[in-house]
């Protein structure tokens, strides 16, 4: 009885230890197949998580339960894109010949230096690792590696502006874009430039740039930039975009990196009054002239217009009074032409040129109660005054005509004379 009691206790020692072996406690054995004698636990990640632009050192522990040799325990890291092997490390590493008594199981560290590219996202990133079984075979299993770069990263917030609604032939219209830091660091000497589509002109020198500073982490700032829309553009989205330069908090190198982010520039739908033609009655205007105007206005745009008007303005420096200088047209749908009749007589000392008249053309929104204004200029020559032959006095018109009467009853008579 107490031999089987010992014998027992034996037993239960024995399970206990091997029960104890140093294991990783997180970690999984990783064999290829059943009985395979090579196993690996991953170890860890220096740092973890990895940063962008930086070096990371990845270890595993390889134990080797096989009695007896291995020729060429061989190991074979497959690591795309972020990690690259620029440390002077190669995905071939061997551990060479491997003999194992059974006695003790034979342990082993299995490093590796990578580099994490510069524009790394955040996030869990696979590599897989193969290695010889012992057995004339190869093992495979794939890792998670994370990432989390230390180091400024930006988003475009909000779009506002000014006007509120942006429509096409708009002058120094204000864009502001908010700029994001969602990075781990501070962005010194940020400044953003603004790229824009056809159809899109900066207002002036200057004004597609800005410059904003030092973003810190999690803040933001916004970018102003003022900017000309062209006629004829339609109601749409238009790609632009946003090319932030900035220099990492310290950056011992000094060195500026660059994001570039997509922008969409709303073009709204709106009515658009031009002028179309431009009649006049009489044909050709002289100096001292009373005559009209009957101008046709067009709506170009992609909305209706109401309550359309036309006026004129009366520049001191032209030769024209006005009887009047505006008229209504009415309401007008897009594609559709409306006329304005304007009266006006030219001075008697106008001089013979083309003259430009500035006319504003006004109406409503349909259904919104928006006033839209449209400045244009229409041209109106003046010609010269007409030549007239100079009137003679009755006195000289008379002796003229009896000269010459007296001279062809002369000539008649002399005619008749016998020689």
């Amino acid at each position: 009885m107490k031999k089987a009691v010992n014998r027992s206790l034996t037993i239960l020692v024995l399970f206990f230890c091997m029960s104890t072996i140093a294991i990783p406690a997180e970690s999984t054995p990783i064999t290829g197949k059943v009985g395979s004698t090579v196993h690996v636990y991953f170890m860890n990640q220096d740092p973890d998580p990895a940063d962008s632009g930086q070096y990371v050192d990845l270890r595993w522990q390889v134990i080797v339960t096989k009695v007896g040799k291995i020729e060429n325990l061989e190991f074979y890291l497959d690591a795309d894109y972020p990690f690259l092997f620029e440390a002077g490390d190669e995905p071939l590493k061997s551990l060479g010949t491997v003999v194992a008594t059974g006695e003790v199981e034979h342990y082993y560290v299995l490093h590796y230096k990578l580099k994490v590219a510069d524009n790394a996202l955040k996030g869990e990133h696979n590599v897989s690792l193969r290695w010889t079984d012992g057995e004339g075979g190869w093992t495979k299993k794939y890792f998670t590696l994370y990432v989390d770069p230390e180091k400024p990263d930006f988003v475009i917030g909000a779009l506002r502006t000014s006007p509120e609604r942006l429509v096409q032939d708009t002058d120094e219209a204000l864009l502001k874009v908010e700029v994001t830091n969602i990075g781990k660091g501070d962005a010194e000497n940020v400044k953003a430039t603004l790229t824009l589509p056809p159809g899109f002109n900066a207002s002036y020198a200057y004004s597609d740039e800005d410059a904003l500073g030092t973003i810190n982490e999690s803040g933001s700032k916004t970018a102003h930039f003022y900017i000309d829309t062209r006629e004829g553009l339609k109601p749409s989205e238009y790609n632009a975009t946003i090319t932030l330069t900035y220099k990492e908090e310290n950056d011992d190198n000094n060195q500026y990196k660059t994001k570039t982010i997509p922008l969409k520039i709303p073009i709204k739908s709106s009515p658009y009054l031009v002028i179309e033609s431009v009649e006049t009655t009489p044909a050709t205007i002289h100096p001292n002239t009373d005559a009209t105007l009957l101008i046709k206005v067009k709506n170009t745009g992609s909305e209706e217009v109401d309550a359309v008007s036309l006026r004129v303005f009366k520049d001191s420096t032209q030769p024209f009074e006005y009887d009047e200088k505006s008229d209504f047209v009415g309401k007008l749908k897009p594609g559709e032409t409306g006329e304005a009749l304007i009266r006006l007589k030219t001075k008697e000392d106008a001089a013979a040129k083309k003259y430009l008249i500035d006319v504003e053309l006004r109406g409503v929104e349909t259904n919104k109660d928006t006033i839209v204004i449209f400045s244009h200029t229409t041209p109106l020559r003046v010609h010269p005054k007409e030549k007239t032959l100079p009137l003679l006095p009755i006195g000289a018109v008379v002796i003229v005509l009896g000269g010459a009467a007296a001279t062809h009853l002369y000539r008649k008579k002399k005619s008749t004379t016998p020689s």
